[in-house]
């Protein structure tokens, strides 16, 4: 795992920790544009639930491991005698201080639902992830930019994709080298426990951890949960409400789309007025966006935390129609180049003048965690595109009606 040097553990200190209801505590995370270099962390969340706490999701860096050890500390006086923990999702960023749970004195358990036994495993799992791309597309000439820090897996690419994939794997084992998960200590939640819930007219799936609903809505990885907190009417969405979406090869838009019309229609009947999600950073958002000239979807989208029904409404509508105008600006730059590659679609995707596409294109590879290749590759999928072999080249026809 990256060590933080001094600017950037600076850097990190700027993360505020808030309480946002009462006994239900949000430690800001970390996002900027060195993903290799100085890696995102997701905000992490702990409740208080009787003599009980939940944690969702555990971030990367040392610096949130003593900010959640004093909180711990802080309720271990007030009684509390058990934590549970859970992940929103098994990637890195959510997963690398689990062990803090070793340090807090209190029983623990770690729940962890049955897709996410994959994805915790970080270095298969993203390994697999660039296999099942190249199923599809060129993923090491069209991915990876001849500048910067990814120029030598370019380069090794003239060699050969092998070597390429080399370099890769090396870029990878560097990143989370060291990292307990616990996922050996986990209690796995199997698909075939999950329980359904109404919540108003909504009809949900996921599994009942104390107070909370935890949803399964596959989005953003097969395992990933969104949490609901019925005494706040709280929701934490995760890594559904996020730009980079799909940031895999099995991440779902359609999933994402439909999760945030599930969690608008939810906020419309009056059942969400709190709302958060795993990246969303008051102190980070704004000057990333100012930087590298983004123009925000909406005001809610600079925000940590999203208060009152219509400013959840408004969050949830933001992404919903993110990710519509996504999928079909992609079946629209398809439907225009004809048969094609995954990079001649991708560069007739990168002419259009829509918000959703003009607010990817600016979040560029390796600098943010997000790769319009994989959107194009994967919507093609999902829309029951199959990729045929011409010599060197990976062709996508366009799926007729």
């Amino acid at each position: 795992m990256t060590v933080p040097g001094k600017n950037f553990e600076k850097e990190l200190q700027k993360s505020a920790v808030t309480e946002i209801a009462q006994d239900v505590w949000l430690l800001e995370g970390f996002i900027g544009d060195k993903f290799f270099r100085e890696p995102p962390s997701s905000n992490i969340y702990i409740f208080r639930d009787g003599d009980s706490l939940l944690i969702l999701d555990t971030g990367t860096h040392q610096l949130y491991r003593q900010r959640m050890l004093d909180i711990i500390k802080r309720y271990k006086a007030e009684g509390v005698k058990r934590i549970t923990l859970m992940l929103t999702q098994g990637h890195f960023d959510h997963a690398s201080n689990n062990t803090v749970v070793l340090e807090s004195g209190l029983e623990w358990r770690f729940l962890l639902p049955e897709p996410e036994v994959q994805t915790i495993n970080f270095f298969d799992d993203a390994l697999k992830d660039f296999h099942n791309l190249e199923e599809y597309y060129d993923v090491y000439s069209t991915m990876f930019p001849w500048g910067g820090e990814t120029a030598p897996i370019r380069m090794a690419n003239t060699l050969s994709p092998r070597l390429a994939r080399r370099a890769v794997k090396f870029a990878f084992g560097h990143l989370f080298n060291g990292i307990q998960t616990l996922a050996d200590k986990a209690e796995i939640l199997s698909l075939e426990s999950r329980v359904t819930k109404r919540i108003g007219t909504v009809e949900l799936t996921g599994w009942e951890v104390g107070r909370f609903f935890a949803i399964h809505d596959a989005s953003h990885t097969p395992g990933h949960i969104s949490l609901y907190d019925p005494e706040n009417k709280l929701l934490i969405s995760g890594d559904v409400t996020i730009e980079i979406n799909p940031a895999f090869f099995y991440s779902s838009v359609d999933k994402c789309q439909e999760a945030c019309g599930w969690f608008r229609q939810m906020a419309e009947e009056g059942n969400v007025v709190l709302a958060g999600d795993s990246h969303r950073s008051k102190t980070f958002f704004p000057e990333l966006f100012d930087r590298y000239g983004m123009e925000a979807l909406h005001p809610i989208e600079l925000a940590d935390i999203a208060q009152g029904r219509d400013r959840c409404v408004d969050f949830f509508s933001m992404f919903e129609n993110y990710y519509k105008e996504l999928k079909n600006e992609v079946l629209s730059a398809h439907s225009r180049t004809g048969e094609a590659t995954v990079a001649e679609i991708l560069e007739e995707l990168l002419a259009s003048r829509a918000p959703s596409v003009r607010l990817k294109k600016a979040m560029q590879f390796p600098q943010f965690p997000s790769r319009m290749d994989v959107l194009v590759a994967k919507v093609l999928k999902d829309a029951g595109v199959t990729p045929r072999h011409e010599g060197k080249r990976i062709v996508l026809a366009p799926v007729t009606a």
